[in-house]
């Protein structure tokens, strides 16, 4: 660089020269020739222009109008149109400061620090309207605004408020558990309802929630529902439920198979070797044990074996209903009801009868054979009498009573008399009709029901009852016909034997309400009695 002469005498008093640097008074503006800089406030600048001073730098000021003409990257000045300081890069002048905001040449997107004195607050504008501010308490987004773009949290995420709403075709979750209430866990015991909750637009709203109250999980109706309950949750019925279940399953409540809507749909159940060890078929209305076709109501088809009845004493015989049948452990015989008040017993082929033969002989003079069977017989008609081998008939020609034959006109002198018996005791006693036994019932002095029976299925009944006091010193056998017309029944006591001297009961019957019931009156204490017998229908 050539240095020329400078003269005058100020300038020459203040201008300091070292080799072909320069500086003016002293500091206040040095020339540094050897590495290109300009200092100001410094003779030893550090950059091109290096200025060393508290004060400030005055850029050019201008409007946006006075911008040069030609402006290069790097170029600086003062807008004073938009209040800001620009500079001009990449073909156009941007905004370098702005106060409390950074923002575009158009002022409509920044970033600006407290609107107002000291609210500490950053908020965010895009195209003249703030979409999200920085608080104290956190990032917020303006109602309507929010992340329009992919979003990766790399950590926790907490979200607090009433309401998280996710608004996306498909919500994806690769958690394996998700717990709900968590706040709530450890603490009180818990008062709300918690689950899923499905809303079906103009269908009835469901949902699957553990139900509190109740404590158990509900697949639900709730169409009163719409989501945001915090407590009981409204069930207005229970939803359908299509699940196959393989393990065990206990059921709190009714369990309906083959509802209305579906009232063709099976159900079966396996056993350990059965397919269909319990099949209920929906369009035959029908249950089959161990059959999937059954054709009855129930049908055991499926299976050799057996039914087995219920089994219990006479004490046990539930409420009389037609066509219930068990077995009497008490009596040893199966037993049904067939008029909807009384037992009978069933009539069951047995061991094959044995008959016999008694006789006696004739004097001419005697009708009454005292002894003449080993055994009473059930019925004057259950014996085969005959005379010099002529059949006599029974009530015209003959009567029994007990072990006494009696014969309404002597047999002749020498007449052989004989009778084959062993028609007891077996369904040939009465027809085929059998004969029913009560449990033992105590009476005193007051009129007791010993047997009753239906009168509206049934005409009259042959008793034979048997009496027993209360110390089983005494006892008491004896027979009765018992008949009814409607309004009245009537009864004969016959055959009384005793082995007292005195009769233990009064037996008497009455008619109430369509039932016969036969009664006994102790004329001593605790007298206990019981009864066979057999009906006539009406």
């Amino acid at each position: 660089m050539a240095i020329g002469r400078i003269t005058g005498q100020m300038l020459s008093a203040n201008l300091a020269r070292s080799g072909t640097d320069l500086a003016f008074e002293t500091n206040l503006l040095a020339l540094d020739v050897t590495n290109s800089r300009v200092g100001i406030g410094t003779a030893s600048p550090a950059t091109t222009l290096h200025v060393s001073a508290t004060d400030s730098l005055r850029l050019p000021s201008g409007t946006t109008g006075q911008r040069p003409g030609s402006p290069a990257n790097g170029d600086i000045r003062y807008n004073s149109t938009i209040g800001t300081i620009e500079g001009y890069s990449g073909g156009a002048y941007k905004n370098l400061a702005s106060g409390s905001a950074i923002q575009d040449a158009d002022e409509d997107t920044k970033i600006q620090v407290e609107e107002s004195s000291d609210e500490d607050i950053i908020r965010f504008d895009i195209a003249g309207n703030q979409i999200m501010s920085v608080t104290s308490s956190g990032l917020a987004f303006d109602t309507g605004k929010g992340i329009t773009s992919n979003l990766t949290v790399t950590g926790n995420l907490t979200v607090n408020g009433t309401t998280t709403t996710v608004d996306s075709a498909t919500l994806t979750i690769e958690d394996p558990m998700i717990t709900l209430a968590k706040n709530n866990s450890g603490g009180d015991a818990n008062a709300f309802d918690q689950g899923l909750f499905m809303n079906r637009g103009s269908l009835a709203n469901v949902s699957f929630i553990w139900d509190e109250s109740a404590d158990e999980f509900a697949a639900a109706v709730t169409s009163g529902e719409d989501g945001t309950t915090a407590g009981n949750v409204t069930i207005d019925s229970y939803a359908n439920l299509n699940a196959t279940i393989t393990g065990g399953a206990n059921f709190a409540r009714a369990v309906t198979f083959n509802d209305a809507s579906a009232a063709d749909v099976d159900f079966r159940m396996e056993s350990n070797g059965q397919t269909h060890a319990f099949f209920l078929d929906g369009s035959a209305d029908a249950i089959g044990l161990r059959t999937s076709a059954p054709a009855y109501a129930l049908d055991g088809s499926g299976d050799g074996g057996a039914f087995r009845l219920p089994v219990g004493n006479t004490a046990a015989r539930p409420s009389a209903a037609t066509g219930i049948i068990r077995f009497n452990s008490q009596t040893g015989q199966y037993e049904g009801c067939q008029d909807g008040s009384t037992f009978a017993n069933f009539a069951i082929a047995g061991s094959a009868p044995t008959f016999s033969k008694v006789s006696a002989t004739g004097d001419g003079s005697t009708t009454a054979f005292a002894g003449f069977f080993g055994s009473a017989p059930e019925n004057v008609n259950n014996v085969f009498v005959y005379i010099d081998n002529v059949y006599q008939e029974p009530t015209e020609n003959y009567t029994v009573s007990g072990t006494t034959i009696t014969f309404t006109s002597a047999p002749h002198s020498a007449a052989r008399i004989f009778a084959i018996t062993g028609a007891d005791n077996t369904a040939l006693a009465t027809g085929g009709v059998a004969r029913s036994e009560t449990s033992s019932v105590n009476f005193t002095s007051t009129a007791t029901n010993i047997m009753t029976f239906n009168g509206a299925s049934y005409r009259s009944a042959e008793l034979f009852i048997q009496l027993t006091d209360a110390a089983n010193t005494e006892y008491a056998a004896m027979k009765g016909v018992v008949v009814h017309n409607g309004t009245t029944a009537f009864i004969t006591v016959h055959g009384i034997t005793n082995t007292g001297s005195s009769d233990l009961a009064a037996i008497t019957a009455n008619y109430n309400s369509g039932t016969v019931e036969v009664k006994a009156t102790s004329t001593g204490g605790v007298t206990a009695a019981k009864v066979q017998y057999s009906l006539a229908a009406v």
